[in-house]
């Protein structure tokens, strides 16, 4: 019980590396306890092992298919493989989960990601179109919904209308996010005010000052 309360409290602390040494310990214990692997392959994510995380997760569910957190372990794979850009799998995952669950909520966002960057992107605004129908104040698809309409060439009076009201309601629920920041602030560059993006891009990196992105925004608009 000792080993397990240490790993936990390092877990909680965010030193991923040694709660993976002290579960290598527990392991060596109870190697059977799905408990452990699951807390396992969450430390190997954290610590980027990706490869590592699947193959935990995989034996979870080969060998403990009734375990409590399924739901999680099929979310952490899927989290994984979108980190690998394993796309297709992921993909293919997703959707037979969501004959389970239909309107969950994070799955819907990571089938939308997947579309995002497989370059389809009218799919992927539809997803959250969907994600807000059920839940308005979902602030991922609030956000990522109005990047995703920014993102297109051309937009009609309803998409700019559309996108323009879920950034703002992204930024009343959660006003000091600088990806939300980000997000208004590209809206505001891509149709022509580029003085307002401005200072929603200072705004972003006062709150993360080195983030490559929003540098890379304030240095195109100033060419």
């Amino acid at each position: 019980m000792a080993v397990d309360n240490d790993y936990l409290s390092y877990m909680n602390k965010g030193n991923y590396a040694m709660a993976l040494n002290l579960l290598d310990q527990a392991l060596l214990q109870n190697p059977e306890d799905p408990i452990l692997l699951y807390n396992f392959a969450l430390c190997c994510f954290q610590t980027k092992n990706f490869k590592k995380t699947i193959q935990v997760l995989d034996r979870i569910l080969s060998e403990y298919p009734g375990f409590i957190e399924l739901d999680n372990v099929y979310r952490l794979k899927v989290f994984s493989l979108v980190e690998l850009k394993e796309w297709e799998s992921a993909e293919g995952i997703i959707k037979e989960r969501l004959q389970i669950a239909v309107d969950d909520a994070k799955l819907l966002s990571f089938l939308a990601h997947v579309y995002e960057y497989t370059h389809r992107l009218d799919d992927a605004i539809n997803i959250h179109r969907r994600i807000l129908k059920a839940n308005p104040d979902y602030k991922n698809s609030l956000n990522s919904l109005g990047y995703l309409l920014a993102l297109k060439k051309k937009l009609n009076a309803e998409e700019r209308a559309e996108a323009i009201r879920s950034l703002k309601k992204a930024l009343e629920l959660d006003p000091n996010n600088p990806a939300y920041l980000d997000s208004f602030g590209y809206f505001l560059q891509t149709n022509g005010k580029p003085e307002e993006a401005w200072k929603a891009y200072r705004k972003a990196l006062q709150k993360n000052p080195n983030h490559p992105v929003l540098l890379e925004r304030l240095k195109n608009l100033k060419k």
